[in-house]
């Protein structure tokens, strides 16, 4: 007597368990990459001609939606194990520690006219702003490294991740202004193309 065990299909395919993260969640991290950093670049379009050392407060606010967009970056590289399992998983957690420290010294600032105001606190926390996007250029050299995102979802989170060296580049060789359309176009072609390709594929996180 032989018995016939037939394959169930409790789960649609594509979306099984173990396999990373659901498509809302790629979608919403997709969204929140589209929206996020252009809110941010759009601070420096239009920034006033304000002192150095005075609180810029829509600087300081829309730089949290881009933090926010870089936290579910962050959760998707974990989620979806893009920097290995392990010891890995502390690529993409790491800076999604940092980010609410980062963003408590943004909108710590706002109550505030000039930096030298702002209390201990926001002082204190203020590192957690450079030291995150440090780490989300590890997290993404391991996102390369690991290789388990293919297409250009595997390159454009180090891409983004360098902005900072790209506009200050712009800043030397030219000008605020310059830089603020260098800084939007770089927006642009990385995060904000990840956030498009997130979106219309969210398969493509999952190995």
């Amino acid at each position: 007597m032989s018995i016939r065990v037939e394959r169930s299909e409790v789960h649609p395919s594509g979306s099984t368990p173990g396999n990373g993260p659901a498509d809302w969640h790629v979608r919403l991290a997709g969204f929140a990459l589209v929206v996020g950093p252009l809110l941010w670049a759009s601070s420096f379009i239009k920034k006033p001609q304000i002192p150095d050392n005075e609180v810029y407060d829509y600087d300081m606010i829309t730089s949290v939606f881009y933090l926010l967009a870089l936290f579910a970056l962050a959760s998707v590289v974990l989620a979806s194990r893009a920097t290995g399992d392990r010891k890995g998983r502390a690529f993409p957690i790491t800076p999604m520690v940092l980010f609410p420290f980062a963003m408590a010294s943004s909108l710590g600032t706002i109550p505030y006219r000039t930096y030298e105001e702002t209390p201990l606190w926001v002082t204190v926390t203020d590192p957690a702003w450079p030291l995150s996007q440090i780490a989300m250029v590890a997290s993404a050299i391991a996102v390369i490294k690991v290789g388990r995102w293919q297409g250009p979802a595997r390159w454009l989170p180090l891409a983004g991740a360098l902005w900072l060296l790209v506009t200050m580049v712009a800043q030397i060789a030219f000008d605020d202004r310059v830089m603020a359309y260098v800084f939007t176009g770089w927006m642009l072609v990385t995060y904000v193309a990840l956030g498009v390709v997130f979106l219309l594929r969210p398969g493509s996180v999952r190995s």
